[in-house]
């Protein structure tokens, strides 16, 4: 059975770049929780760290999360969101800050273990490069595997999972696809570190969510999951289901047929919308595509596979959504 979660944030309200201050009111963290607590079929939460993590808040969130009786899923530390992070965090060609790349991810280790939360969601988005002749791609590579690994080291009970995207805010992400990630997980050779597949990454990177899936699962690498829905070309962060639908179909195919009983969170950012109400519409979308998953008659799905049948494969999607026609 899967799991479903809301990063806390997502249920407020979102700024885009031109309008800093948002299209909504701001809420509180006592708010953000109730929303989420308000959603059916939700029993998780993820933070991110400073927004929402710090010494200043954990007993709150801690208190918070017990009072809803909600699992603390992962941390997303702030690789991203500060002025330090302007040139890099764990790639910077400064050592101090990559110094501080990886102090503040165990921070927020330490500080996930007071609100029993066992999974750091890595998303090191100015880790990466703009322009022709600006990077050492030798030296990036080897400064990002070094201070992962010695992330996974200090807290061998921590789960470290790398969250890949092709783009954004850099131009080209060092940890730019599933394989990617691969690559620099077997490098690593460490039992606690492993993916994060965000369904709008892995579509921005025009992947296969599917394929991706498998990719991870069949090693044993697939840590966590978030869910969202874009046209491809940008990270829209949508919601699920509302541009994709067979291949959502597909992907919770794959998730049931592998076993796939993690947590999925939804990631997205409902600029005009109200957060709750449209976090509200992907984790629906998640349950009835779980649905349609179960229906699927899993032995005619495998032999179309076997025969590489499109036409076959067509024809069932067509029949599942709609009847027969």
């Amino acid at each position: 059975m899967i799991n479903y979660s809301i990063i806390l944030g997502n249920v407020g309200q979102c700024s885009d770049r031109y309008m800093t201050d948002g299209y909504g009111r701001k809420f509180e963290i006592p708010e953000l929780f109730e929303r989420v607590a308000s959603i059916e079929g939700v029993t998780g939460v993820e933070y991110i760290g400073n927004w929402h993590v710090s010494d200043k808040t954990i007993g709150l969130l801690s208190d918070l999360r017990k009072q809803h009786k909600l699992k603390s899923v992962a941390i997303i530390p702030d690789h991203f969101g500060s002025k330090i992070w302007a040139k890099g965090a764990f790639t910077s060609p400064d050592p101090e800050v990559r110094r501080a790349a990886v102090d503040e991810t165990l921070s927020m280790a330490k500080l996930g273990r007071e609100l029993e939360c066992g999974m750091m969601s890595i998303w090191n988005g100015q880790d990466g490069y703009d322009y022709p002749l600006q990077a050492d791609y030798v030296n990036a590579h080897k400064w990002l595997s070094e201070g992962i690994s010695e992330c996974a080291d200090a807290m061998p009970d921590m789960k470290f999972a790398l969250e890949y995207k092709p783009k954004e805010p850099r131009n080209h992400s060092f940890l730019a696809n599933v394989w990617t990630s691969i690559a620099l997980i077997n490098e690593m050779k460490k039992e606690n570190i492993g993916i994060t597949i965000d369904v709008g990454h892995s579509l921005e990177a025009y992947e296969n969510v599917s394929e991706s899936i498998c990719a991870a699962m069949q090693r044993n690498k697939m840590f966590h999951f978030h869910m969202n829905d874009n046209w491809r070309l940008w990270d829209d962060d949508m919601i699920c289901g509302s541009v994709h639908t067979i291949e959502f179909i597909e992907m919770f195919y794959w998730l049931k047929k592998l076993g796939y009983t993690g947590y999925i969170s939804t990631d997205q950012y409902p600029y005009r919308e109200d957060g709750r109400d449209a976090v509200e519409q992907t984790v629906k979308w998640m349950r009835a595509f779980e649905k349609v998953a179960d229906r699927l008659d899993m032995e005619r799905v495998q032999k179309i596979l076997d025969a590489n049948d499109a036409v076959k494969s067509t024809e069932y999607m067509r029949e599942i959504m709609f009847g027969k026609i």
